[in-house]
């Protein structure tokens, strides 16, 4: 991995935090980010309506999505996801945490699907081909609803990994090919009511 050289010589006018800037730059344009051609397994994922269920005798609110995933690696292997959201209020919310499981049966009776698993139930063998795709349910409490951005990171998804130097720590760590998924609120979170929510943008990364 190679990282763009920057000399403050060769640019002697820069103020201190134009500089800056540009060593952020540089470090940004250094990171590692996936190979633009798969080398490793992958399994394919096909992602459904991301919404928010407000819970009609509590008024609790939740974020929710189902999805599908299929195995075409002409391998059987092992499914466990790990589905984080970030909000543009600065919290991180792990699916499935401080999520009754009422809310988890509600959800199911409401997408009519038998088949459906919820995120504990769906860890495990997925079977080639697909005729063995299994579908799931991921939810995550909607604490805030004051939100307009909402950033979803899916991982287990690629076999394919990347090991760095922490450049604070110095030790080695563990990348992952993640699949992140962005979203935009406009308005009242609240009076969308579960009309899907916008997806903005969506790529691979290393995380």
């Amino acid at each position: 991995m190679s990282m763009i050289r920057c000399n403050p010589r060769v640019i002697p006018q820069f103020s201190v935090s134009l500089l800056a800037l540009l060593a952020v730059a540089c470090l940004a344009s250094a990171y590692p980010v996936p190979a633009g051609t798969p080398f490793r397994w992958e399994f394919e994922f096909r992602a459904g309506d991301f919404r928010l269920y407000v819970d009609q005798e509590t008024n609790e609110a939740y974020w929710w999505m189902h999805y599908t995933v299929t195995n075409r690696t002409k391998r059987d292997r092992i499914w466990a996801p790990k589905f984080t959201l970030f909000t543009d209020v600065g919290e991180i919310l792990e699916s499935g945490k401080g999520v009754p499981s009422t809310i988890t049966a509600m959800l199911k009776d409401l997408l009519g699907n038998e088949m459906i698993e919820t995120q504990n139930e769906i860890i495990g063998d997925l079977l080639q081909g697909p005729e063995n795709a299994r579908d799931g349910l991921v939810i995550w409490p909607a604490r805030v609803l004051q939100v307009n951005e909402i950033t979803m990171f899916i991982s287990g998804i690629s076999g394919e990994t990347i090991r760095v130097r922490n450049p604070i720590t110095s030790e080695q760590v563990i990348l992952y090919k993640t699949i992140q998924r962005n979203y935009l609120i406009p308005g009242d979170a609240l009076a969308r009511g579960s009309r899907p929510i916008e997806l903005s943008s969506k790529k691979w990364i290393l995380r």
